[in-house]
């Protein structure tokens, strides 16, 4: 699956230009801060919930205009590893996504516009861990990520709000697999460069 993802994100990165008009190519780099995060573990038909310290996390993405205010690009995105509140375990996770958003004049002219906009993630995500537990041979192997959100944009000022959902698998030789969803909502804070 997360091979699928990844050739559908090279792929929509590398056809995406030819479509592209001939203006505005958008580089932004964020600095996001993630709340609410809670994580859903499901094995043999249990399942259990535990909320997450807040964390931080970096990233970019490369937008190519398709006219009429449509952008198609992606980005990556990396959080910091942060810990359950039960437990000896602290994850994070680094999205690799397509994206999608449309910009929608909310006031101003467009020498001076303000936008908001519908955005939309999908993509893969590759989680980072650490364990200080006394299990053995344990991973987690990584999987589909989606987010949803919206966004405003103001003199090259870009704030945004996403909902992120991450699924993930915990691998332990000693146990059968168990099945990790993991959501936050992240609050970005980025300044787009017109390339």
């Amino acid at each position: 699956m997360k091979k699928f993802l990844t050739a559908v994100f090279l792929a929509a990165a590398l056809v995406a230009p030819a479509f592209a008009s001939d203006t505005d190519l958008e580089l932004i780099p964020k600095l996001g801060y993630l709340f609410s995060p809670e994580v859903t573990l499901k094995a043999d038909g249990q399942s259990v919930s535990d909320s997450k310290d807040s964390a931080i996390s970096f990233g970019a993405e490369l937008f190519f205009d398709m006219q009429n205010n449509f952008f198609l690009g992606g980005g990556l995105i990396w959080a910091e590893n942060h810990k359950f509140t039960e437990g000896d375990m602290k994850v994070g996770f680094t999205n690799v996504y397509a994206a999608a958003k449309y910009k929608l004049l909310a006031s101003g002219s467009e020498e001076d516009p303000f936008y908001l906009y519908p955005l939309v993630q999908i993509g893969a995500g590759l989680p980072g861990w650490e364990y200080s537990g006394m299990l053995r041979d344990f991973e987690v192997a990584g999987g589909f990520y989606w987010g949803l959100g919206i966004g405003g944009e103001v003199k090259n000022i870009v704030i945004e709000l996403i909902y992120g959902c991450n699924y993930a698998t915990m691998k332990a030789s000693n146990a059968k697999d168990t099945d990790m969803t993991y959501t936050a909502f992240r609050i970005n804070v980025g300044y787009k460069f017109i390339l």
